[in-house]
């Protein structure tokens, strides 16, 4: 049984209220069609309707429309129909367009957790990022910038004051102003790991199993299967394939129509 998903009625009319003013940057004619679209999904979803609250979510995303919002209400429409792959992705996708946000990411690790309770086989390390990719995405990106900023200003406020404090102060003020520009050097090095993670192409499995190919052609021999929500990093394109590498180094052809691009 798939464990339910967060959306209290306070987050699905900030929701709408936040759409509705990225609509409104649209063409009117578009702006009505999104607007229908977007009325329609959250209606047939409250009722139940998952499919129709699919397909509506979907429409709007494929009109180029993007925000954190629609993809948050797409995952749990997906995840309300059995579809872990893709929830995880529209998760994916709202966290990356809004870090902070809770409820995504709560909504993100029930998805997680739904597909471990169904997923037998797993290949050793492929859902474990490397360490610096771990360390970079602990925190949140605003989280991250404004620990750096904080540290960087309080270590300048530090040397100024030891300027003009009494011998005595100036061998703990100068101990602390060093603890401090450490400190704003290893913050400093988190954003620049953010910068270069944000430039690497992710995607997520979507099928519930695919088999990853030696090559790209569906008469290659299966190396391995993958599950439901995998991360993958993107390495190459060959016509309607990918090659993707898991976090544990193993790489493979996959069809393009089973990943979803973050």
């Amino acid at each position: 049984m798939i464990s339910p998903v967060r959306r209290s009625p306070a987050r699905a009319l900030i929701a709408a209220v936040l759409f509705l003013a990225i609509a409104a940057a649209a063409t009117h004619a578009r702006a009505d069609r999104l607007d229908e679209a977007w009325k329609r999904g959250n209606e047939a979803y409250l009722h139940g309707d998952y499919a129709t609250a699919v397909s509506a979510y979907e429409s709007i995303d494929r009109g180029g429309l993007v925000a954190s919002d629609l993809y948050f209400n797409l995952g749990n429409a997906y995840f309300r129909q059995g579809n872990l792959g893709r929830a995880i992705w529209a998760f994916e996708r709202a966290a990356a367009l809004d870090p902070d946000d809770d409820d995504v990411r709560y909504n993100l690790a029930q998805a997680r957790k739904a597909v471990a309770r169904h997923t037998l086989d797993k290949i050793e390390g492929a859902d474990r990022e490397p360490v610096w990719i771990r360390v970079v995405g602990f925190l949140s990106p605003s989280t991250e910038t404004w620990l750096f900023v904080g540290i960087y200003l309080a270590f300048f406020a530090v040397l100024l004051i030891r300027r003009r404090a009494s011998e005595d102060a100036r061998g703990a003020l100068g101990a602390g102003a060093a603890i401090l520009g450490l400190g704003a050097l290893l913050s400093g090095g988190l954003l620049v790991g953010r910068a270069a993670l944000d430039r690497v192409p992710f995607g997520v499995v979507l099928p519930d199993a695919v088999a990853v190919k030696e090559g790209a052609d569906v008469n290659y021999k299966t190396s391995f299967q993958l599950h439901a929500g995998l991360r993958v990093r993107l390495l190459d394109r060959d016509q309607d394939w990918l090659r993707i590498r898991l976090a544990n180094g193993l790489e493979g052809w996959v069809r393009g129509q089973d990943i979803g691009r973050l």
